[in-house]
């Protein structure tokens, strides 16, 4: 994970909270709890993609490299998140996260990504879990299994003898 600690992100179905404290670099201190869902669908990324380049304008490829991490920082959270402190949406220019201190916009990226991280964790470690449910199930079974044919041998050996 990026600056985020597990702990920090808590998964509630397929959203999850994060609170952020964090000083700006310019705007001062920066508290309030964010939202975020948990992945994004397929058109959900696209559209962001799409709205990133426009952000960047005709010649992307010419575009400095902190500014094109800010039109993707930027696109990525219109989508991830669900509901974010008022400062969030508070910018002039119509685009939520539009203030001055890159390192807070930096930090809810990170934690934005880091939720997915998560997420797709639990659901791999759920899945591994399942399957070792389901083995443990089978195995007893067979054991059981194993034992009443050895029951029905000695019941039928019993009978044979008498």
């Amino acid at each position: 994970m990026a600056d985020q600690k597990k702990s920090e992100i808590v998964i509630e179905g397929t959203t999850a909270s994060w609170h952020l404290q964090e000083e700006g670099e310019v705007s001062g201190t920066f508290s309030g709890n964010f939202r975020f869902k948990c992945f994004l669908t397929p058109t959900e990324r696209i559209a962001a993609n799409r709205e990133m380049r426009a952000l960047l304008g005709e010649h992307p490829m010419l575009t400095p490299e902190h500014e094109s991490f800010l039109a993707y920082a930027l696109t990525q959270l219109k989508y991830r998140i669900i509901k974010a402190p008022p400062f969030w949406n508070s910018a002039d220019s119509g685009w939520a996260g539009d203030i001055p201190d890159i390192n807070v916009i930096t930090k809810v990226l990170n934690a934005a990504i880091d939720v997915e991280v998560k997420y797709k964790e639990e659901l791999l470690k759920r899945k591994v879990d399942g399957i070792e449910r389901a083995k443990k199930s089978v195995e007893a079974m067979m054991k059981r299994g194993e034992e009443d044919d050895e029951i029905q041998e000695e019941e039928a050996d019993e009978e044979s003898g008498s």
